[in-house]
């Protein structure tokens, strides 16, 4: 009854869904901007084809500051109207319960209570309600659950059955695949401290970090740049973002580095760059979609332009084979020393020309170089005035993330000479040796742009990131042998010596089995008993003559050594005698 009175009395609040027209005065820009941050649509439809919206959680306002009265329309208005309602399948959400905003440094902030929820759901109307197909609920806390399970249980039972609770983004990618979603960072930051990384059964793999082929192969049989480099790079080098004070020496957050090497290497497609007013992202291909964008970009999370460019040093700290292996060591170090006279161009062609046939490093290294970083460092050596990372700043920040030898030792030693080559490089790049190598500037914008080709746009899953070792490299080990052998291991067995007879001990019981069966010494005999246990058997008139004390071993050996001998056939029979001890001398007699 008291439910009834309270969902009454909420029909009859003057909460509208609808916000005033843009061009009215009344109309606030500042509730649609925040309206924005909360709720927006992900740019892929989910596997049914209704589209999905996303609330966001930790773009919540502080309810002491905003007025969520006013705000509500704003919020709901961005959900689709009842005409495209009616015409379509129904649309799904998937609210992300969890996390504050990754920037926010003030205190914790005043979130909606239960009667807020409440309205909510009867402003909405019937026609919005009955079309929503399923309403995923992500980090969801103990408060939202008992707060949902409330509301779904008093309100509407209907409702309840819509609703799915999970609790990482590794179980959400169980009902929808998540690699089409766009997320926020402050939700993958969140995910970051209930599981170590999100696992997606269908995408989990290597696809741009430690590949056994670092540069893959275009449509047009080329080789061209990953994506996480071509992404990466293209947004550092816009306008303001290659101004950035440090930009290769500040550090970003370790969660956030981490999460873009999974979410790369899983094929997130969507992934927002932001840094203030500079905002990016990439179109992709998707079959029966064409080519989807980010509509919304400026009301959209972003990651800075500082974990891009950790991001890249990452990607070149996990090469599987080094730029500058243990190999090339001896030849790095005696370069290092002509750097500077009249033949010094000639001699850094001759390590990372790809057409060099005297270079230690290997040709993909060489077209790394020559394809990516050198180009990179030089762009940004060239606003040194603004960020205040000349050639040398930027040779000593990338040149521990290129070599990696089974020697710490040797390879701390050795960064410094490898700075020195990279900073030569990084000087001459654009006078000289951009023109020899073939990569001017137009021609490495042309790298970054995104490929024609649907299929160049996402990198290839790692075809060995499954199994847990290569067949090439099992030089050693412990090599298992199936029962069921083939023919030719029945053929080997075959050849190879008999075994030595086996040695057969003399007995002196008879042989019962034929013949064959070995024969055994038969077990000695018990001489004397266990210790007391001539007490449990002794009568109360035998008291006197019991031993106070069992045989000590010397005693136990003459005792066997004096037994009767076994006789010629049978087996040895027992005795239970026992030898009695003389009794002790009488002291009180003595004296």
């Amino acid at each position: 009854m008291h439910s009834q009175l309270i969902s009454k009395r909420l029909r009859n609040t003057s909460l509208s869904a609808v916000p005033p027209p843009q061009s009215s005065n009344e109309y606030q820009v500042h509730f649609a901007e925040i309206a924005a941050h909360i709720l927006y649509r992900s740019p892929l439809p989910s596997q049914s084809d209704t589209p999905v919206y996303v609330i966001n959680a930790a773009a919540f306002p502080d309810i002491r500051h905003v007025d969520y009265d006013a705000l509500l329309p704003y919020v709901l208005a961005r959900l689709p109207d009842e005409n495209q309602l009616i015409d379509g399948k129904g649309f799904e959400v998937i609210f992300f319960a969890g996390g504050e905003e990754r920037n926010s440094k003030s205190t914790k902030k005043g979130r909606p209570g239960y009667g807020r929820l409440l309205q909510t759901y009867h402003v909405l109307s019937r026609t919005m309600r009955k079309r929503l197909q399923k309403l995923y609920v992500v980090h969801e806390k103990r408060g939202i659950r008992v707060m949902i399970e409330t509301f779904s249980t008093v309100v509407s039972p209907k409702f309840r059955k819509k609703i799915v609770h999970v609790s990482t983004l590794s179980a959400l990618a169980l009902y929808v695949p998540i690699e089409d979603l766009l997320i926020p960072p402050s939700t993958y930051s969140y995910d970051r401290r209930l599981a170590q990384g999100i696992h997606v059964p269908y995408a989990t793999g290597r696809r741009a970090f430690g590949t056994d082929f670092p540069l893959p192969t275009s449509s047009a049989g080329s080789p061209r740049l990953p994506r996480v480099l071509r992404e990466t790079t293209s947004f550092i080098l816009t306008d303001h973002n290659v101004r950035s004070e440090g930009l290769f020496r500040v550090n970003a957050r370790a969660v956030d580095v981490g999460v873009l090497r999974e979410a790369y290497d899983r094929g997130q497609k969507f992934i927002i760059w932001r840094e203030g007013e500079s905002v990016l992202t990439f179109s992709h291909w998707k079959e029966g979609h064409g080519n989807v964008m980010v509509e919304e970009l400026s009301s959209a999370e972003g990651f800075g332009v500082n974990t891009a460019a950790s991001l890249i040093k990452l990607w070149y700290a996990e090469l599987r084979e080094p730029i500058f292996p243990q190999t090339a060591y001896a030849y790095v170090e005696r370069i290092c020393g002509s750097l500077g006279s009249f033949d010094s161009i000639s001699t850094i062609l001759d390590l990372i020309a790809e057409f060099s046939e005297w270079s230690p490093i290997s040709k993909t290294s060489r077209q790394i170089l020559t394809m990516h970083l050198l180009p990179l460092l030089s762009l940004v050596a060239e606003n040194q005035d603004w960020n205040q990372m000349n050639a040398h700043n930027l040779a000593v920040c990338i040149a521990p993330a290129l070599l990696r030898g089974p020697d710490a030792l040797e390879d701390t030693q050795m960064i410094g000479m490898v700075s020195q080559i990279l900073e030569y490089a990084v000087k001459n790049w654009k006078s000289q040796l951009s023109v020899i190598c073939g990569m001017n500037q137009h021609k490495f914008e042309e790298t970054l742009r995104v490929p024609e080709a649907a299929s160049d746009q996402e990198d290839p899953l790692d075809a060995t990131s499954t199994p847990l070792m290569h067949d090439t490299q099992q030089t050693a080990g412990i090599v298992l042998i199936d029962n069921e052998g083939s023919d030719d291991d029945e053929e080997e067995e075959e050849d190879r010596p008999p075994l030595p007879p086996r040695l057969i001990l003399a007995t002196s019981e008879p042989n019962t089995d034929g013949g064959n069966a070995p024969r055994r010494k038969p077990a000695p005999s018990l001489q004397a008993p266990p210790r007391y246990s001539t007490i449990i058997s002794a009568g109360p008139d035998d008291l006197d003559h019991l031993p106070l004390y069992s045989l000590t071993v010397n005693e136990r050996l003459i005792a066997s050594s004096e037994s009767e001998q076994y006789p010629a056939t049978g087996s040895p029979t027992r005795t239970d005698t026992i030898v009695p001890r003389k009794p002790l001398p009488n002291l009180a007699s003595r004296s």
